[in-house]
Order: C-alpha cells, then sequence, then structure tokens
C-alpha cells in the first residue's frame, strides 16, 4: 500500500513539474541548471551582506532600475511589461544545448520590446510555446530522475543536475541552492556510477598536497587554488565551477598543485587616493617538474631583480603586468615588480582554507566594501571541492 501511494504521489509530482518550463527538458541530455523563480532568488541575494551593500547601499539597483524604466517609458512600456523573467531552465550536452525563460502573459510584447530596444528582427530561431522563449532545436520529452524530482519538493531556489561518462568513467551529480539566515549557499554531490570511477575518485582521495599555507607571500581578499594532481575527467567537472584557473594553459602537465593570491582592496585604496596604478598586487606559484621560459609565450623582456631572473609580460604601451621566476620545482608569478610586492593579511584565507580540500576559491568582499562605503560587514564568496564518503562534494556559499 506504501509503495502504491509513493508511486502515485511520484506521478502526481512529474505532472504538476512538466506544467512548467521543465516540460522542455530535451530527451536526451548531460547536466540541467532550472531556477524555479528567478525574482525570488534575486530578493534572497539581496539580503545577503554583499547584495544588500552593492543593490541598496551603493544604489546599483535602483540605478539601473532607473535607467531601464527610463529606455522603457520612451516606448510606452513600463518596468511589470518585462515579465519574461520567472522561470529560468538550462539542458543539454556538449554543443547541443536548450535554454528556457519564461512565462510572459504576453510574448508578442517581449518581442516588439526587443525590436525596438535593438532595432533587429526578433530571431526566429528563438521559439515560443506557451509564452515560454525557447533558445536550441531538440528540446521537449525529457524526463527527470527521481532525486531531481524529490529536490523539487524541498523549496529549494536552484536544482541542478550532471550526467557525465567517457569510455571509462561514469558519474552523477545532484545539487540544489538554498538560503539560510541570510546566506546563499550551493551544494553538490558527484557520485560515481560504475566501479572504475570509484576507483579514480577513492585514488584522488588518497593524495595529499603540499602545505600551501606555509608560503608566506600568500596574502589579500582574494585565494584560489588546486592541491591535488586531478584526473582530466574529474577536472572537467569541477573546475569551471570552481575557478577559471583550472583551464589556464599554463596548467597543462603542471604538478597538481598550483595557487593564487591577489590584494583588491590595496589596488582600489591606490586607486581612489590618484596613485598611478596598472594592476593588482598578486602573487602565485605552479609546480612543475623543472619549468622553462617557453611554456610562457608572453614574455616580452627579461630584467633582473634582487638578483633574480624574471620574464615579464607587458601591455602593447610597454607596462608591465606580470613578473615571472623560474625554479627547479615551479614558477612565481607577481602582478606588480617583485620588490615592490608585500603579501596582504592572510586572516581570512587561514580562516577557511583546509587541507582537504582539492582545490577552491575564496574571495573577501569585506575589506573593498569598506573601500568603497565605509560600512564594515562580514561578506564573501567562497567555493571549494572535496571527497567525502566516496563522494565529490562541491559548496558554494555567498554572504
Amino acid at each position: 500500500m506504501k509503495k502504491r501511494l509513493l508511486i502515485f504521489l511520484l506521478v502526481l509530482l512529474g505532472t504538476l513539474i512538466f506544467s512548467n518550463a521543465l516540460k522542455f527538458v530535451p530527451k536526451d541530455y548531460e547536466y540541467m541548471l532550472y531556477i524555479p523563480d528567478i525574482s525570488r532568488i534575486y530578493e534572497e541575494v539581496k539580503k545577503t551582506n554583499t547584495g544588500d551593500i552593492f543593490a541598496n547601499q551603493i544604489g546599483l539597483e535602483p540605478m539601473l532600475k532607473g535607467v531601464i524604466e527610463q529606455q522603457l517609458m520612451v516606448q510606452n512600456y513600463t518596468l511589470e511589461d518585462l515579465d519574461i523573467f520567472k522561470e529560468f531552465l538550462v539542458a543539454g550536452k556538449k554543443d547541443d544545448v536548450v535554454i528556457v525563460v519564461g512565462p510572459s502573459e504576453d510574448p508578442d510584447k517581449i518581442k516588439d520590446i526587443f525590436e525596438k530596444f535593438t532595432g533587429q528582427v526578433f530571431p526566429e530561431e528563438v521559439k515560443v510555446e506557451d509564452g515560454y522563449f525557447i533558445f536550441g532545436e531538440n528540446y521537449g520529452g525529457g524526463s527527470l530522475p527521481q532525486q531531481l524530482l524529490e529536490y523539487l519538493t524541498k523549496d529549494y531556489l536552484a536544482v541542478s543536475y550532471m550526467n557525465a561518462y567517457d569510455e571509462e568513467y561514469e558519474v552523477k551529480g545532484y545539487g540544489y541552492v538554498e538560503a539560510k539566515n541570510n546566506t546563499i549557499s550551493f551544494y553538490q554531490e558527484i557520485v560515481p556510477q560504475n566501479d572504475a570511477a570509484r576507483e579514480l575518485i577513492n585514488e584522488l582521495s588518497k593524495q595529499k598536497g603540499k602545505d600551501i599555507l606555509d608560503d608566506s607571500n600568500i596574502g589579500g581578499d582574494v585565494f584560489g587554488f588546486i592541491n591535488r594532481k586531478i584526473p582530466d575527467f574529474i577536472m572537467e567537472l569541477i573546475s569551471s565551477a570552481a575557478t577559471s584557473v583550472a583551464n589556464v594553459d599554463i596548467l597543462n602537465n603542471f604538478e597538481g598543485t598550483a595557487y593564487v593570491s591577489a590584494d583588491i582592496s590595496s589596488f582600489i585604496i591606490s586607486a581612489m587616493s590618484g596613485e598611478p596604478v596598472n594592476s593588482i598586487p598578486s602573487y602565485g606559484v605552479v609546480y612543475y617538474n623543472s619549468p622553462t621560459w617557453n611554456l610562457i609565450e608572453d614574455i616580452d623582456t627579461y630584467k633582473t631583480i634582487n638578483g633574480e631572473k624574471y620574464g615579464v609580460v607587458t601591455t602593447d604601451e610597454g607596462t608591465p603586468v606580470l613578473y615571472v621566476k623560474l625554479e627547479n620545482d615551479k614558477m612565481v608569478f607577481y602582478g606588480i615588480s617583485p620588490d615592490e610586492y608585500t603579501p596582504g593579511s592572510r586572516d581570512f584565507i587561514e580562516s577557511n582554507y583546509k587541507d582537504t580540500y582539492m582545490m577552491g576559491l575564496f574571495i573577501n568582499l569585506k575589506p573593498t566594501i569598506f573601500n568603497f562605503v565605509g560600512i564594515e560587514t562580514e561578506a564573501y564568496l567562497k567555493f571549494y571541492s572535496y571527497i567525502e564518503d566516496g563522494k565529490i562534494i562541491q559548496k558554494s556559499i555567498l554572504k
């Protein structure tokens, strides 16, 4: 009896769910992100310290609204006419992607606004069905895995799914975004689906990274790192959510440890005081086995600083933007001249970094906000990934 009741509830839930944008999920997809209510997630973001400061205290929201509203009035429209931003769905695989936004009560009005603002005819490749605007060809007819159906009953701000595989490995991932205590958080589990994937993740969990924080040059309000020799299959799963540094060509064939820190707040202070600034004070390291200069294609000149040779990358005008030094087992990078570099505070980094993390990105917005508006508040964005109970865990937090 209980089993029949459960099946009935799932069928009922599926019927209700597929009356919205999810009915456009394609038959064959490897990833999906669904936001049931864009305005709700935006309102929750504004409740975070970061969102409140930028939207309300600095006034970005009323400023942008004012500009958009003024432009709409010229065409005899109002903000209420832009009713397209309700649900959002993206699903697909590789080059076959479907994006859905809507529904709008008056799609023709949205088309008219688009044409008047851009001066172009509304694209024929964008389909409109039941008030939803659909970008992509192969949409509709797909189904959702049971765990994702269960997530949709829990009032999350967004849900995500992935089904990744190659000739050897297969994994699935389930994630969600929620708001608690004026904080937005993302959580995702990547679960192996075959023995090869289980063994791959198990071997990765046995690795030990380097003692990154032993480097006294680390400091500032931004810190990104990779501290494991992560197999390509797993790197492709987690790097896009972590930091673009994971996709930099220079990380090809590196030894598994790389990190960069930057002091954005000091850059802002210098800029606001009228001092000439060309680049952000930053410091980074990539571990290599016997690195050579041909790993860096953009070296324009070489300089000797404090008795050491540095390759220098410059702008077209000749302004230095990066200094590179080679050592036996690593490359060292500076965003400003090494003899002028002083690491910023490392308190935020030390309080958040753990050696169990494979990779991560920490951005402390507190000093930047204070320099802009003189308000001292805890504000940050953090992403990190680690292995627990045979699964890859990804977390992200906006405060």
